[in-house]
């Protein structure tokens, strides 16, 4: 069974040896299952579950930030008066290769606000993405890498 599984299990257990089978007791059972089998690997240190799971995390976080940030920043260019933006269109030269990697890169800057994947080149290297605020090509680049690419593909491989 893989580490996944036995991490429901012990969150069912839990809720259930507590007697309250609620969202609650079943999220802490999940963390005390994470915790647990974060200390029984058979190599020292975190267990890969652990580590992808934190890797997800992250993930969502940097998501979760960025959308909030250009939200705000999408906010606060419609308020006030004269246009601030200033829109360009970069080639941004991806790591991702296979289709998955591809699609959900695309999907993460898509949902973005501001941001908007255009096209993808022929041999599938080069996304082509619009952003409505101007930065440099290689504060673009290293934003994307960091915060988007980078973190998605340690989720995916």
């Amino acid at each position: 069974m893989n580490a996944f599984l036995w991490n429901l299990v012990l969150a069912f257990l839990w809720a259930a040896v507590q007697d309250d089978i609620s969202l609650g007791n079943l999220a802490i059972g999940f963390v005390m299952g994470l915790l647990l089998l974060s200390f029984v690997t058979p190599e020292p240190g975190a267990s890969p579950y652990a580590r992808k799971l934190v890797d997800i995390l992250k993930l969502l976080a940097l998501f979760l930030r960025e959308v909030l940030t250009t939200n705000w920043r999408l906010a606060r260019e419609i308020a006030t008066p004269g246009i601030n933006n200033q829109p360009a269109i970069y080639a941004f030269e991806t790591e991702a290769r296979t289709d998955l990697e591809v699609t959900l890169l695309l999907l993460i800057i898509n949902f973005t606000p501001g941001s908007l994947g255009l096209d993808l080149s022929e041999d599938g290297k080069v996304l082509y993405v619009h952003n409505m605020f101007t930065t440099t090509r290689e504060e673009f680049i290293r934003n994307m890498r960091e915060n988007v690419e980078r973190p998605l593909l340690r989720v995916l491989r």
